[in-house]
C-alpha cells in the first residue's frame, strides 16, 4: 500500500501552508550579475532547469539560502530550491521551517497543478497567490486545528524519491560504452539541415489538448514547453496513429528541440526530423547540435520550414566510396554514446 492511501487532503490557503511567502530578498537581474567564480544559481522565471538560468559568483549581499520552493511570477513556474542562490525580479520564495527535499518536492507538483489557471492574460501575482488554496495532506493538531500534516507528506515524498532514483537506475545505458575513453577525433563542417536530415515534415498527428480524449495513459503528448522534453502530458490513443519515435521535433513557436525515442502525439506547429541511421545517441548529439542553431529565431523572427531549409549545422563528415562528403553517422554515435556515459556517471552523485 502507498503512503498516498493513508493521507487526508484538504484545501487549504498558500499564506497558511508557508510561514514565509515573499519576493526572495536576494536579486539581481542577469545584467547586473557582477563576473567572478560561479558557485550559486540564479533562479529566474525560467521553466528549465529548475528555474536555473545560470551559475553565478557571490554577488553584493548574502544568498538566499535553500531549502525553499521558488515561484516565477511572470510564467507561473514553480521549482524546489535546495541549495542557497538569487532569484531574479518577480521570483518569489515559500519558506516553511518543517519544509525539506522530500516534502518540497510533493508540495512543488500540488503547487504546479493549482496555478495552472493564471497565464500571460491572467498572471500570478502575490495578490493573487495569497487568495489560492492548495491541496495538501492534513491532520488535527493537539486543540482540535486542522493543520498540514507534514509527517505524512515525508513518508509520501520519501516513497515517490525512491520510485524516481529506481527509475532513473533503469533508464541508464552506462555499461554500453566507456566513461574514460577519449572521445573520437571527429571533423565537424556546416551543412543544411535537409541534408543532414532524410525527411523535414510537420507532425500528422496532433491534436489541441482540449480536444484529447481520455482513457489509460500511454502515449506522451508534446506541447510548445522548453522542460521535461516537451512532453506536457501522458495521454490515451486516439484516433489516429502517434508519430513513431526515434526522431527529432522542433516547435515553431518556441524552438523548443528534443528527440523523442518513443511514439508521441503534438500541439500544433510541431516539425519533426528523421534519418535512417538516428539512434539515441547521434540522436542527443544533433538536438545539442540543433538547439544552438536554434538560438538565432525569436518569437519576432520564428523557425519556418523555408528558414529551417536554409540553416546550416556544424556535423561530423567524412567522405563517402564516391568522394562526396557526408554525415558520419558511426563517428557522431561513438561520440554521443560516450557523452551519455560520462553524463550519466555524473549522474550518479544524485541517484546513488
Amino acid at each position: 500500500m502507498s503512503a498516498y492511501d493513508d493521507l487526508t487532503f484538504a484545501p487549504m490557503l498558500i499564506t497558511d501552508v508557508f510561514e514565509t511567502y515573499r519576493q526572495a530578498p536576494a536579486w539581481l537581474n542577469t545584467n547586473q550579475v557582477l563576473p567572478g567564480e560561479p558557485a550559486f544559481p540564479h533562479v529566474t522565471n525560467s521553466a528549465a532547469g529548475n528555474s536555473v538560468a545560470g551559475f553565478i559568483s557571490l554577488q553584493g549581499e548574502r544568498a538566499n539560502n535553500g531549502n525553499a520552493i521558488t515561484v516565477g511570477i511572470d510564467t507561473q513556474v514553480v521549482a524546489y530550491q535546495p541549495v542557497a542562490f538569487y532569484g531574479a525580479t518577480k521570483v518569489y520564495e515559500l519558506r516553511s521551517p518543517h519544509l525539506d527535499v522530500f516534502n518540497g518536492l510533493v508540495l512543488t507538483s500540488v503547487l504546479r497543478r493549482a496555478i495552472e489557471k493564471f497565464s500571460w492574460g491572467h498572471k500570478a501575482s502575490a495578490g493573487r497567490l495569497a487568495k489560492t488554496r492548495i491541496m495538501v495532506p492534513v491532520t488535527t493538531d493537539a486543540s482540535g486545528e486542522q493543520v498540514v500534516d507534514w509527517e505524512g507528506m515525508n513518508r509520501l515524498g520519501e516513497e515517490l524519491m525512491d520510485r524516481a532514483i529506481t527509475h532513473a537506475h533503469s533508464a541508464r545505458t552506462s555499461d554500453t560504452a566507456d566513461a574514460d575513453a577519449e572521445l573520437p577525433d571527429l571533423m565537424f563542417e556546416p551543412m543544411f539541415i535537409t541534408d543532414v536530415f532524410e525527411s523535414m515534415k510537420a507532425s500528422s498527428a496532433w491534436f489541441d489538448k482540449v480536444h484529447l480524449k481520455g482513457g489509460e495513459p500511454k502515449v506522451p503528448y508534446l506541447s510548445q514547453t522548453h522542460s521535461a522534453n516537451s512532453i506536457a502530458a501522458i495521454v490515451a490513443d486516439q484516433a489516429v496513429d502517434p508519430e513513431v519515435g526515434n526522431c527529432i521535433t522542433v516547435t515553431l513557436k518556441t524552438q523548443a528541440t528534443f528527440y523523442q525515442p518513443v511514439p508521441f502525439y503534438t500541439a500544433q506547429n510541431f516539425l519533426i526530423f528523421r534519418h535512417r541511421k538516428l539512434n539515441v545517441h547521434s540522436g542527443l548529439m544533433l538536438t545539442a547540435i540543433m538547439r544552438r542553431a536554434m538560438r538565432k529565431f525569436s518569437w519576432g523572427y520564428g523557425v519556418s520550414m523555408a528558414r529551417l531549409a536554409k540553416t546550416r549545422i556544424m556535423v561530423p563528415v567524412t567522405t563517402d566510396d564516391s568522394g562526396s562528403q557526408v554525415v558520419d553517422w558511426e563517428g557522431l554515435t561513438l561520440y554521443g554514446e560516450i557523452l551519455r556515459t560520462r553524463a550519466e556517471r555524473a549522474m550518479s552523485v544524485a541517484v546513488a
